[in-house]
């Protein structure tokens, strides 16, 4: 998941829905004890009612019913019934309400409290039984107690509850998710805002990132700007370093050039002369360049490429102006990407001047951006390569002085420059039987 925020809010709404989820068990339960609690408080007040009422002698069991106070025990079906049982669980009075008493009733111990919800097929009721021994004058007697209401009004009780705190636990939820959202983009504008200098020194508006930062960030924007700046100060020394070494070199290679004409070398010695100072000259050039291709710089500002390479097409067009060749350009003017200028310039120079010495008439050039990087492809009519002479000059680690012979160093510069752009370098034929060079550079 490639989003901060993103993983932020779903981790917090996690955690969020998992306290929901407790809370909402934790509120059920803690209700539905607490109903439970009043229902067993409400019948055990209303078995002391029973036992006021009861008038109990050695001959009969009589309740004065206007003493129970709740109307409901003499309405029949109505949900609430009282009973009195003897010692054998035999029913010997019953309240109007209970319309079919039950054949037996298990009797509690004498004093003790028996609570419960009896849940049937039929029917679903709380039940609080009372044992209790009359008192001797009226014969001594056992006697149980008991008082039942229909679990439907504490379930409706439940349910209403239930759905409420369902409600209301989600618009809790809601409001909290989107409160730790606004939280979290609040928290992460730092972040953008770095984001935001990054993308500005990219597009090269900005060669620092600016701004004030909170203090964890403050470290990452101070080691990003020394690293700006100290990649842009050594650049710029290995290229003024490198230039340095070019101009120092021209002298002495001038030197050796004219020994045929001064100490008057002449046929083979002055063939061999010039043959291996061209070569001096050729080995002295790719290994600068091999020297000024570093790392390539992330940050680099994005380059329009049609004009440089358009700049190189010109240049061999007239250096082989005499052969006649015709040169065919497809440079579309929006292609840009990340890469060196010079360094663009060196590979499509290398192409371009390689297709032109073995070109038989036409050269076509072709720069793209697809889907794997930036595409530059030098297409010619020549007798092209070998296929074993095309895998050995673009095989790793070959030396400049190793290549195949009457190819040049030009494309071990292009592979070393493929290579540190993260790119590659592909030989096939051209539509016109000859070579067809192609370097992708996926990093630019």
């Amino acid at each position: 998941m490639r989003s901060l925020r993103l993983r932020l809010l779903l981790a917090a709404g996690a955690v969020l829905a998992a306290f929901v989820v407790l809370t909402g068990v934790a509120l059920d339960r803690a209700f539905s004890a607490a109903a439970i609690h009043a229902q067993e408080a409400k019948l055990r007040g209303l078995t002391y009612a029973l036992l006021g009422a009861a008038d109990i002698d050695a001959r009969s069991v009589r309740v004065s019913l206007p003493q129970l106070g709740d109307p409901r025990l003499q309405q029949p079906g109505s949900g609430l019934y009282a009973l009195i049982a003897d010692a054998r669980g035999h029913v010997v009075w019953a309240s109007p309400s209970l319309l079919a008493p039950p054949a037996e009733v298990p009797p509690p111990a004498i004093g003790a409290w028996r609570f419960a919800r009896e849940r049937g097929a039929a029917s679903d009721r709380f039940v609080s039984a009372f044992g209790v021994r009359w008192t001797p004058d009226s014969g001594g007697h056992r006697y149980t107690f008991v008082v039942a209401e229909q679990a439907a009004a504490y379930v409706a009780q439940l349910s209403e509850f239930r759905r409420t705190l369902a409600f209301w636990l989600s618009v809790a939820a809601v409001l909290l998710l989107l409160a730790l959202a606004g939280v979290l983009r609040w928290g992460l504008t730092p972040l953008r805002a770095l984001s935001g200098e990054l993308h500005r020194v990219e597009r090269g508006e900005v060669e620092q990132i600016g701004g004030r930062y909170p203090t964890e960030l403050a470290p990452l924007v101070s080691g990003l700007n020394a690293l700006l700046t100290h990649e842009r100060s050594r650049q710029g020394r290995y290229r003024h370093a490198l230039d340095d070494l070019a101009h120092s070199l021209k002298t002495p290679l001038a030197v050796l050039r004219g020994l045929g004409v001064r100490d008057g070398l002449t046929g083979e010695a002055e063939r061999r002369v010039a043959e291996q100072v061209g070569r001096m000259d050729q080995i002295v050039a790719y290994h600068l360049n091999r020297a000024s291709a570093g790392p390539v710089h992330g940050l680099m500002p994005p380059l329009a490429l049609a004009s440089p390479v358009a700049r190189v097409v010109a240049a061999v067009e007239r250096a082989y102006r005499d052969r006649g060749l015709s040169f065919e350009t497809d440079l579309p003017a929006g292609v840009t990407g990340r890469v060196e200028e010079n360094d663009l310039m060196e590979l499509a120079g290398n192409l371009v001047d390689n297709a032109a010495k073995w070109a038989q008439n036409r050269i076509f050039v072709r720069l793209a951006r697809t889907v794997g990087g930036i595409e530059l492809t030098v297409e010619d009519d020549g007798p092209g390569f070998g296929d074993d002479n095309a895998e050995r000059l673009l095989a790793r680690g070959v030396r400049a002085d190793q290549q195949v012979e009457g190819q040049g160093i030009g494309l071990a510069v292009v592979v070393d420059l493929a290579h540190t752009y993260g790119g590659e370098v592909r030989i096939a034929p051209s539509r016109w039987g000859g070579a067809a060079v192609g370097v992708t550079l996926p990093n630019a």
